[in-house]
């Protein structure tokens, strides 16, 4: 396909599309519109787990690192304790907060129980004994407890009694 002088480029038009530069925007000599009046806060709908939203304009007496939300805050925290509901919030709050540290307290427990037997597990030969240890004991325990048939039945009996203890039954 053979170049036509519509397609090939003119270098001369390329050079002055580079040199043309859009001219700078003027500087926006407009006063500024004053601020905006904060918006009114609505009832949020019934389903929502929102209460309600509050819009806090900013204090205008306060520095440029402070707005008016921490005297906001404050005013609600102080109306908040002067109506003195904290026993009625303590008794609703009680038991969330006992199974919240129980189960934190079981967590702490399986933590540290899980690094001691790590620790003993990296113990070269520990778990080895710990089980030959097991296995003595066992064979101790069948022998002078399985081996003849009253104290079969005498530990049977003593597990059944346990059993129904602590079952209730």
């Amino acid at each position: 396909m053979e170049s036509t002088p519509e397609m090939t480029p003119d270098p001369k038009s390329e050079s002055t599309a580079d040199e043309a530069v859009t001219p700078a925007p003027a500087p926006d000599t407009t006063p500024e519109p004053p601020a905006p009046e904060p918006p009114v806060v609505e009832a949020p709908a019934a389903d929502s787990p929102i209460a309600s939203t509050v819009s806090v304009p900013a204090d205008p007496s306060a520095s440029d690192s402070e707005g008016g939300e921490w005297h906001l805050l404050m005013e609600k925290l102080n109306g908040w304790l002067a109506d003195a509901k904290l026993m009625e919030l303590w008794q609703q709050s009680q038991r969330p907060l006992k199974l919240l540290g129980g189960a934190l307290a079981l967590l702490l427990v399986l933590q540290l129980t899980s690094a001691v037997l790590g620790t003993l597990d990296a113990i070269p030969m520990l778990p080895r004994l710990l089980q030959l240890t097991g296995l003595i004991y066992l064979v101790l325990f069948a022998s002078r407890r399985l081996v003849r048939s009253d104290e079969r039945r005498s530990l049977i009996e003593g597990i059944k009694t346990s059993w129904s203890s602590f079952t209730g039954k």
